[in-house]
């Protein structure tokens, strides 16, 4: 008996070493993560900075140069008018009493500024910038009215720039070939008119318009009235 449960007993050692045998070994691995192509430098050393978009440099103001006018073929010079402005004119002695509107346009081809001069007719372009001009007066000396005198306002303008004006004269027309100093590439035409009309002329027609409107649509209130009267003594002075 002794010798059936010592046999017993290797059979079931042997089986344990066998079994063990088969078993797998345990191996531990450690992951190493692949490093990203693009991985940020350290913080102590960053990047380096794009460099900033280039920031356009403003040209300088134009400063032109008049290389050939209309009488210079001939031996003339530029008149003083076509380099002043119609506030130096006005100061002047020999445009004493007048209203002086320089009235132009520029362009890159004299025979298309020729053909405008052609067409060119004083009368409406003078009650155009009149008209301009009442306008804006007008804004000035009814701050804070304008609502109550808008109406009004519009019909003054409408008939200031179908006024006419007595007296009104066309004095001179010039035309100047103009070169920009910063950039000589730059060359343009431009063609002036001189035009005057008496003071008296346009103030006159001025102040007939805003009559010919008061009587048409009277105020309709003491407040309107008041306003009205105040725009109309900015207006004694003339434009």
């Amino acid at each position: 008996m002794k010798k059936i449960m010592f046999f017993l007993l290797l059979v079931l050692i042997s089986l344990s070493l066998f079994v063990g045998c088969l078993a797998p070994a345990t191996t531990t691995v450690t992951r190493i993560e692949d490093e990203p192509a693009d991985k940020p430098p350290p913080a102590d050393n960053p990047p380096p900075a794009d460099n900033p978009p280039p920031t356009e440099t403003q040209p300088p103001m134009e400063d032109w140069a008049i290389i050939d006018h209309k009488t210079k073929d001939f031996g003339g010079d530029v008149p003083d008018w076509v380099t002043s402005t119609p506030m130096d004119l006005e100061s002047q002695p020999a445009f004493q009493g007048l209203y002086v509107f320089i009235i132009d346009s520029t362009g890159k081809d004299l025979q298309g500024l020729q053909l405008w001069a052609r067409g060119f007719t004083a009368p409406s372009e003078v009650a155009r910038m009149v008209s301009t001009r009442v306008e804006d007066k007008f804004v000035g000396a009814a701050a804070g009215d304008m609502d109550m005198l808008e109406t009004y306002m519009e019909e003054v303008v409408i008939s200031v720039s179908e006024a006419q004006f007595p007296g009104l004269r066309t004095a001179d027309n010039f035309w100047v070939k103009k070169q920009n100093r910063n950039n000589t590439s730059q060359i343009e035409y431009r063609y002036l008119f001189l035009v005057t009309v008496p003071v008296s002329s346009i103030n006159l027609a001025v102040e007939r318009s805003f009559n010919q409107v008061v009587d048409h649509n009277p105020p309709k209130s003491e407040d309107e009235q008041t306003a009205i009267n105040r725009v109309q003594d900015a207006f004694e002075g003339g434009l």
